[in-house]
């Protein structure tokens, strides 16, 4: 599932995209990929509305709509938001330009088109079908699906030091699992809770009632450093997720354990990166500086 950094870097496309474009039609091949409208209401809703920003909470994309409208999606395990052109051919839409949208079959799995009024279309790659679409009035938006109970954001220049070891001192259970908790703090998934942990010398299953204020210390410096190095790479493109063109982000090569099973720990420890499996994620750690 695209984390924090894969969202933004889709985010921040959008802003230099569509901002004040005008959004003419929309079609979807899956019914439950639209959530809060069947595909007729949906239409008559955003036709004629401009694109006013797109910003991000947790995981979700939100693009605010001109009339007080926000328009919201996530893209679950498998989806990426795309700008691109289409054109239906035998109700599938085939690329309709050269490049990576065209050529990376991850690109091919289109699902939901949003036509803008400059001949371009924001297009919904998503093989499993889980990714989804909500519409609602900008300020009842906390109110759709999980929105409004949501854990904090993790690069919120409010959310310090004090704050995050306030939020974990009321927490139990393994620290992968309570990192990845989207009503603890959102953003962080398999990826990058991995990597935090291994910046940060702790073991994926520690018990956060185990965990030291030192230490967490750590991990709040390294969530942060990790999270604003994968932007800065425009995300991890290991397996589905692209940019908004099409293209691959960067932290895959830059990872230090997620996916290195079998491979020397970085640090040169003299560890070898194992993966292990509890409370059914797997998670990926080097047995020596992770204790």
């Amino acid at each position: 599932m695209p984390e924090l950094p894969e969202v933004e870097t889709i985010v921040r496309g959008l802003n230099q995209k569509v901002k004040g474009r005008e959004i003419l039609d929309a079609w979807t091949d899956w019914p439950k990929t639209i959530q809060t409208h069947t595909l007729t209401n949906f239409i008559a809703e955003i036709a004629g509305r401009k694109i006013l920003r797109a910003h991000r909470r947790a995981k979700y994309i939100m693009i605010d709509l001109s009339g007080s409208k926000t328009l919201i999606i996530h893209q679950k395990i498998s989806g990426h938001l795309l700008y691109g052109k289409w054109k239906l051919i035998k109700g599938k839409p085939e690329p309709d330009m050269a490049g990576p949208i065209k050529e990376d079959r991850f690109n091919r799995h289109i699902r939901f088109l949003l036509y803008l009024d400059n001949g371009y279309q924001l297009g919904l790659s998503d093989l499993r079908r889980f990714g989804r679409v909500f519409l609602g009035d900008t300020e009842k938006i906390e109110h759709i699906n999980e929105i409004g109970r949501l854990g904090p954001e993790p690069l919120d220049p409010k959310f310090t030091l004090a704050k995050f070891r306030e939020l974990m001192a009321k927490r139990r259970g393994v620290v992968k699992k309570v990192l990845m908790d989207p009503f603890v703090i959102v953003g962080i998934g398999n990826i990058y809770s991995d990597e935090v942990l291994w910046y940060s010398g702790i073991h994926p299953l520690r018990r956060v009632e185990k965990i030291a204020p030192a230490e967490w210390a750590k991990v709040y410096k390294y969530m942060k450093l990790v999270l604003k190095k994968a932007i800065h790479a425009k995300g991890d493109s290991q397996q589905d997720y692209r940019t908004l063109e099409g293209k691959f982000g960067n932290y895959q090569n830059m990872q230090k354990a997620y996916q290195l099973t079998g491979e020397k720990c970085q640090k040169r420890d003299g560890g070898i990166i194992k993966r292990i499996k509890g409370n059914a994620r797997s998670a990926h750690f080097c047995p020596v500086h992770q204790i």
